[in-house]
């Protein structure tokens, strides 16, 4: 009875390790895939804004942001983090299968200070985000060719419930993404850096 029981230990372990397995290779191939889309669309998106670069600005008291399409997709521009060494292109709108090709603005503009941006874990994405420190510089590119200059405040640990800290938090940018056990959300809360005179 006990060499049975050990068997079918033995055996659902050998089924878990398969599928342990078998996940790792799922989370590397949509990594893979996502750092490919990702790249593909900076080229794109870089394209989009130099060609902006030469013509008229936008209205200043529109406090929508300039969307460009590109590839069937709506672009607001691209996320920089020197620090973290990733350029990334944003989404207008946000969904699960637009995260899985580019991180997507989840609410908010740079017109009004409170842009909100949600990024999958992918290591090509939003895997190090909690590597962030106080004092970090994060930059955001618009589709106007308009650059906006932020810091890192602070980085903190939400719950996925906690909507209201991440709406209309006071921040001027917050970006965000799962914890790997995807049972919170590590939160990079941004200000604007003061324009030196």
């Amino acid at each position: 009875m006990k060499r049975k029981a050990g068997i079918i230990f033995m055996v659902i372990g050998i089924m878990l390790i398969g599928c342990a397995v078998g996940l790792l290779i799922y989370n590397k191939n949509e990594n893979m895939k996502a750092r490919e889309s990702s790249v593909e669309i900076m080229e794109s998106v870089r394209a989009v804004i130099s060609e902006k670069e030469t013509a008229e600005a936008a209205d200043p008291f529109d406090e929508e942001m300039t969307v460009k399409d590109i590839d069937g997709y709506g672009y607001i521009g691209y996320l920089s983090v020197p620090v973290l060494d990733i350029d990334l292109p944003v989404m207008s709108e946000w969904d699960y299968d637009r995260l899985k090709i580019s991180p997507c603005r989840y609410y908010g503009s740079t017109k009004t200070d409170n842009l909100v941006i949600a990024g999958h874990n992918y290591d090509s994405h939003f895997g190090y985000l909690g590597e962030l420190k106080p004092g970090d510089s994060v930059i955001f590119m618009d589709m106007d060719a308009v650059v906006h200059n932020y810091k890192v405040d602070s980085v903190e640990l939400l719950m996925p419930t906690d909507v209201d800290k991440v709406k209309d938090s006071g921040d001027d940018l917050i970006i965000y993404t799962c914890t790997y056990s995807r049972t919170k959300r590590i939160t990079v809360r941004c200000n604007r850096m003061q324009q030196v005179s």
